[in-house]
């Protein structure tokens, strides 16, 4: 029996030390995953966290605890989709913040002018820019296909994982992902 698979057993009998000893193990890629599908890490941390609480009360529902990996990030995902959806709702900023942070920048800028420090290098100006870009390129693209995407590429799970935590099939995953990475290539042709 794998020492994983020892730690979800003990959690599901109630002892929390195991249960923290699986965070402790898959709260980096919880986070990872959660802040790659919200493109902030700070709703990542904080719906990560939202996550790991809602495994732990559910754990009595584990019904393969062979698959906790599987099982965990699909919260994780779930918690991410409900999380984007509601923000979504209430994502209006008023005019006064907006104009409040353009000064803050202003003052930066000018500070940095008076104190000689010289602006950021172009090259990191310019991958700053891409990776905003292409984060809304991802952001935009349809939730089955960001989130094949982001699971597969850039967290590097296997697909047969993905089908678990998505509840689809194999086959669905490689479509997913082959045509998130078509879209974004149409999306970002003009920046490549």
């Amino acid at each position: 029996m794998s020492d994983e698979l020892e730690q979800v057993q003990a959690a599901m009998s109630g002892d929390r030390d195991a249960f923290n000893r699986l965070v402790e193990r898959y709260q980096r890629q919880a986070v990872a995953v959660a802040s790659r599908m919200l493109g902030n890490i700070d709703d990542g941390l904080e719906v990560a966290q939202e996550a790991f609480i809602r495994a732990f009360q559910a754990l009595e529902q584990l019904k393969e605890p062979a698959r906790f990996k599987s099982w965990l990030m699909r919260i994780v995902v779930n918690r991410a989709l409900n999380f984007r959806r509601d923000r979504s709702k209430y994502a209006a900023i008023s005019l006064s913040d907006s104009y409040a942070s353009e000064q803050d920048d202003e003052a930066v800028s000018q500070e940095q002018l008076v104190e000689g420090k010289e602006p950021l290098a172009q090259e990191n100006l310019e991958a700053a820019e891409m990776a905003e870009v292409l984060q809304k390129a991802i952001d935009e693209l349809p939730e089955n296909l960001r989130t094949a995407l982001i699971l597969f590429s850039l967290e590097k799970l296997p697909q047969k994982e993905i089908a678990d935590i998505m509840k689809c099939s194999l086959q669905t995953v490689k479509w997913n992902v082959f045509e998130a990475r078509k879209r974004l290539r149409v999306r970002l042709k003009n920046m490549l």
